[in-house]
């Protein structure tokens, strides 16, 4: 964490947004083996397990970090919801459109929050910009040979940027409760609890019986080196990203870090080629729209949402 607090928020940005799409890239290949709602279901729980081992809630020292009221505990519920409904969509949704361009719409999320509680020209006039690259995006993959599978996508996504704006606002006020990252710890295996009721069985028998067009999951080893993927991808794309996001943004303004989040599509775009998704220039436009919606919506206002 020292470390951390010495390297430019650039420098860290950029670092977090490689692990955060390289581990993307990775799963979208684990999708061949399992459905993309099974993966998220892994990816939530090990990173679920992965700060249980950490920040040890049940320890008497850590006992306080509990909700204290009915309240509380359904505020955790909605932010431990909104955080598995966030990832569990944005699976679904690359599973049918590439990184890139899913990555640029989720901002509709957080523009979306900025537009509700913000009171300036910036947000009306970002949240204008963001919905003309959507609308590219959008009019260049509907019109194409995938248009059906691009628009359960398009849903999916939509639905993950409006939790990923639940969540900024409920993670605001969970924050307040006490510890954050004991309030991320307890959000996280709430979230998780509800998301197993409804995915654990499936993502178990699929292990046990995988699908039908799987492939080397199928061998001796498969079923093991699947597991480690996955963990692999939770460790990279969830665990160290969340704790990262914790100490930059103890040092920087919460506008000022989304604004070096607009680097977040371009990234994503650049290495999904590594796996093989090259957009065209129509898309490149709309993604650039997004960053640009981004840049003006936060670059003005210190301290947002």
């Amino acid at each position: 964490m020292t470390a951390l607090n010495r390297l430019p928020i650039v420098v860290i940005a950029i670092c977090e947004a490689v692990m955060i799409y390289t581990a993307t890239g990775v799963a979208k290949v684990a999708f061949t083996q399992l459905d993309a709602v099974y993966a998220a279901w892994y990816r939530v729980g090990f990173m679920a397990l992965m700060l249980l081992a950490w920040r040890k809630p049940w320890k008497a020292d850590r006992r306080d970090s509990l909700p204290g009221t009915r309240r509380d505990w359904a505020l955790l519920a909605g932010f431990g919801a909104a955080l598995v409904l966030m990832n569990t969509m944005y699976y679904v949704a690359i599973s049918n459109m590439d990184i890139g361009i899913a990555t640029a719409i989720e901002f509709i999320g957080p523009l979306g929050v900025a537009v509700i509680t913000g009171h300036s020209w910036r947000e009306r006039v970002g949240i204008g910009i963001a919905a003309c690259g959507v609308v590219l995006l959008a009019g260049i993959s509907l019109g194409g040979e995938n248009g059906g599978s691009f628009l359960i996508g398009l849903i999916a996504i939509l639905i993950g940027g409006s939790m990923w704006g639940c969540y900024i606002v409920l993670g605001g006020k969970v924050a307040t409760k006490g510890h954050p990252i004991d309030m991320l710890c307890w959000g996280t295996v709430l979230g998780w609890l509800m998301q197993s009721v409804f995915l654990a069985p499936g993502a178990i028998a699929h292990l046990a019986r995988p699908k039908a067009d799987a492939t080397w999951v199928h061998a001796s080893w498969g079923v093991a080196a699947l597991l480690a993927l996955l963990f692999l991808v939770s460790l990279f794309g969830s665990f160290l990203p969340y704790l990262t996001d914790q100490v930059v943004m103890q040092r920087i303004p919460s506008a000022r870090y989304s604004v070096v989040q607009s680097i977040n599509p371009a990234m994503a775009t650049f290495i999904a080629l590594a796996f093989g998704e090259v957009p065209t220039l129509g898309e490149c436009a709309g993604i650039a729209l997004v960053i640009v919606a981004v840049i003006v919506t936060f670059s003005g206002d210190e301290n947002p949402a």
